[in-house]
């Protein structure tokens, strides 16, 4: 909606840029025969009434190049139109043989496409009423009906103008309110989606890692009353903490499926405290520049990147010192995970059949960043710079 109407607003910006080299030929048209008419423009008696007039049509004129819409309450337009009209009744009332019935009837053009109907039909009453008398006072019937004639089709001409710019503006904010309810629901047929997918990793596979980590701990506690070899117990122990770390993970994604706001770079921190505390993780987290909003699919896809390079720690480099900074920049997000611990090349290609990497390759690509990732020193590096 708010774009909707920034459009509309830019818009009238727009068409009052490509009309104001028109208001100037108006300007223009009335100027040149009333310095040639008789009387002239002067300093005294009717000249200097028509130096007045000039000067009041001139300034009245220029103002009317202003983009914005006015109200019904603004005062000022109210008055620029009516200072118009009134000099181009004096106009008409003393130089009859000029472009008279031009500057009153512009007038009228003008008010009739800015202002609301209720106001513009008032000024425009009073600009062709003051008009008709000044042709009557020096002019026949005809010229006086021709006078009128002109000012009451102009005035129809800009209301039809000003209707229909005002039917595009409800046209294009219809628009956005289909394309945002549009977005409503597709939003919420995503909400419904995550919720069904989470409702199945918490009922199948959560169910079965709980009841495999019980399984693996009374497996251990078995083999140590029956003095198992020491690589047994190695081996269920390693196995147990895979088990615990994989329910963590578990419902870790279904916490994020389930709600989005899990999902967005002001998370990280959390995501950070997460990592530190549930999984036992040294990793810590460092912010520079300005934080601002971003749009959701820069947001969430940060936060993927930032969770998938972190789980990838703790699968292939467990208990490694980690650090995330975040870096923000007028132009572009700047993310490095960095790890101290040692990286198997299958994860680096994918031939070790994990797809993480590839998936924040993509993500990143999709919205226009660089990403990388490869060995740094003894450990490994998650390089991502996503502009916004």
């Amino acid at each position: 909606m708010a774009a909707a109407e920034d459009a509309a607003l830019l818009r009238h910006y727009r068409d009052g840029a490509l009309l104001y080299p028109l208001r100037l030929i108006v300007v223009a048209v009335v100027l040149i025969p009333a310095v040639l008419a008789t009387p002239s423009p002067g300093l005294q008696g009717k000249g200097l009434g028509i130096t007045l007039s000039l000067v009041v049509f001139v300034v009245g004129m220029l103002p009317l190049a202003r983009g914005r819409q006015p109200s019904s309450r603004d005062v000022l337009w109210v008055l620029d139109f009516l200072c118009v009209g009134a000099a181009g009744i004096a106009l008409a009332a003393l130089q009859p043989q000029a472009a008279a019935e031009l500057p009153a009837s512009a007038a009228v053009l003008m008010a009739a496409i800015r202002l609301p109907p209720p106001t513009a039909a008032l000024v425009g009453t009073l600009v062709t009423v003051g008009l008709g008398l000044a042709f009557a006072s020096n002019s026949s019937g005809q010229d006086v009906a021709g006078a009128v004639l002109l000012c009451v089709v102009l005035g129809i001409v800009g209301a039809l103008v000003r209707r229909s710019r005002l039917s595009q503006d409800r046209t294009e904010l219809l628009l956005a309110e289909l394309e945002d309810a549009r977005d409503d629901h597709t939003r919420a047929a995503a909400v419904a989606e995550r919720t069904r997918i989470a409702r199945e990793i918490h009922d199948v596979l959560a169910h079965s890692l709980s009841g495999l980590s019980i399984q693996l701990e009374g497996a251990r506690k078995l083999a140590a009353n029956e003095s198992a070899s020491s690589e047994l117990r190695n081996v269920i122990d390693r196995s147990a903490a895979l088990a615990k770390q994989g329910l963590v993970e578990a419902r870790s994604a279904v916490g994020a499926l389930r709600d989005d706001d899990l999902t967005t770079v002001e998370r990280l921190p959390a995501l950070v405290e997460h990592y530190q505390r549930d999984i036992g993780l040294p990793v810590t987290l460092v912010v520079e520049g300005q934080s601002r909003r971003v749009p959701p699919d820069v947001s969430l896809a940060l936060y993927r990147v930032t969770d998938e390079a972190l789980t990838n720690v703790t699968r292939h480099a467990t208990g490694a010192t980690t650090s995330v900074a975040l870096s923000w920049s007028p132009t572009e997000i700047h993310l490095k995970v960095v790890d101290d611990g040692t990286e198997p090349k299958a994860a680096v290609d994918g031939s070790g059949g994990g797809w993480g990497l590839v998936g924040m390759r993509e993500r990143v690509t999709l919205l226009g960043g660089r990403f990388s990732a490869g060995p740094n020193g003894h450990g490994w590096c998650v390089d991502v710079v996503v502009p916004v």
